[in-house]
């Protein structure tokens, strides 16, 4: 407690609210009087999340695309096209572009789930992406940026969700979520 006190200029009663609130969200564990610590990565921890995360925004994207209007399509489009910008810097520069890159791909996501009609969808959803978002950056750090890679799976959701066509685009999420998962799996063969 005391080196985040001194890192973040703030109390411990705040910080231990602050560190509860991440507990029940699952970013880290609270344990007893031993206090806190992040989350323990696994593979069948990512599988999991990965799932949730496929089954969430597919089925939000489904509902979307039932519910979604011009304003749900200027959204999705608007938050694509931030995203290819940040994703463009990023094949430079990681580090001064990361929290950017993490919120507009955020916002790409819960765009394309943006109609759904179901708060609580978007709710779960975010819980899930945070959890999801920790082995991203692990995935980062290990192997760094995809580069267009990521760029043109981007590109095909969005051309599968202007399109409406929801098998290409859950195939689509698919391919774009799992492949953090055999990166990680593939990362924790070699080591």
């Amino acid at each position: 407690m005391e080196s985040l006190k001194t890192r973040y200029g703030s109390g411990v009663n705040l910080l231990r609210e602050c560190l509860t609130r991440l507990a029940s969200d699952g970013l880290v564990i609270a344990e007893g009087q031993k206090g806190f610590h992040v989350a323990s990565f696994s593979t069948k921890k990512m599988e999991e999340l990965t799932r949730l995360r496929i089954l969430l925004e597919s089925n939000g994207a489904e509902q979307s695309f039932v519910n979604g209007d011009m304003e749900w399509e200027s959204n999705l489009v608007a938050a694509h096209h931030k995203l290819e910008h940040v994703e463009s810097k990023m094949r430079n520069n990681i580090e001064d572009n990361f929290m950017m890159w993490h919120r507009c791909d955020y916002e790409f996501h819960a765009a394309l789930i943006g109609a759904c009609d179901s708060e609580l969808h978007m709710h779960y959803h975010r819980q899930i992406y945070d959890q999801f978002r920790q082995f991203v950056m692990m995935e980062l750090r290990t192997n760094g940026f995809r580069g267009t890679h990521i760029i043109d799976e981007h590109q095909v959701i969005l051309e599968a969700a202007l399109n409406r066509d929801l098998p290409a685009c859950v195939h689509a999420l698919e391919s774009h979520l799992g492949g953090f998962v055999e990166r990680l799996r593939e990362f924790g063969e070699q080591r």
